[in-house]
């Protein structure tokens, strides 16, 4: 599967492990982070409004200031024809970002696509109409929260965790997934109408979807 990698331009953390695609974009101020871990992107995407120093050498995709969406989710049409796609430096900072690119991956899971945005210690995720499963995270207590984007989201079953469900509701407006735990079997999340967003420990790995 085709994978991208975005750099935006919110906080960075001790990530375990980056995860380098096929296509490698800085948005806009993520630049700044490529360039501190010598990373190479393919091409910068952004208004420059958070990068004084353009870079000379690497492919320029210059945004208007005033425009409908943002330099990361330009990054996300950028790579359209990517089915995996990666954010790092898309939380923190100002939370009407992270909002938006939580938007973001929700609207790629709608598409069939897989993406994963990277946050302190926990990744975010999202699913639609589908299902996912973890590997038993090697270090405990490992948390784990699901939620619904939809208005509501049917058909939820958890399994492999402490609090497991079997064909409930969740609604938008009512955080009942928050704070669940990974055991040490193997976990499935799955919806069969409706988008949710998964909030998983880095510890925790994706065996299947």
């Amino acid at each position: 599967m085709a994978a991208v990698t975005i750099f935006a331009a919110g906080c960075y953390y001790d990530y375990k492990k980056i995860v380098l695609g096929e296509l490698v974009i800085a948005a806009d101020g993520g630049y700044t982070y490529c360039r501190d871990k010598k990373i190479s992107p393919d091409v910068i995407i952004g208004d420059f409004d958070s990068l004084s120093d353009i870079p000379s050498g690497i492919k320029i995709v210059k945004l208007p200031v005033v425009k409908d969406i943002t330099d990361t989710a330009a990054a996300v049409e950028y790579a359209g024809g990517f089915d995996e796609i990666h954010i790092y430096g898309g939380t923190g900072g100002r939370i009407d970002h992270t909002l938006a690119n939580i938007a973001v991956i929700s609207e790629l899971s709608k598409k069939g696509k897989k993406a994963f945005l990277y946050d302190n210690g926990r990744i975010i995720t999202a699913v639609t109409d589908g299902q996912v499963s973890f590997s038993p995270p090697e270090t405990m207590p490992s948390y784990i929260s699901v939620f619904s984007f939809s208005d509501i989201s049917e058909g939820i079953n958890l399994t492999g965790l402490k609090y497991p469900l079997k064909d409930a509701v969740l609604k938008s407006g009512v955080p009942l997934g928050v704070s669940n735990e990974f055991t040490k079997e193997i976990a499935t999340v799955s919806v069969k109408h409706g988008t949710i967003i998964i909030v998983y420990d880095e510890n925790a790995e994706i065996i299947a979807t």
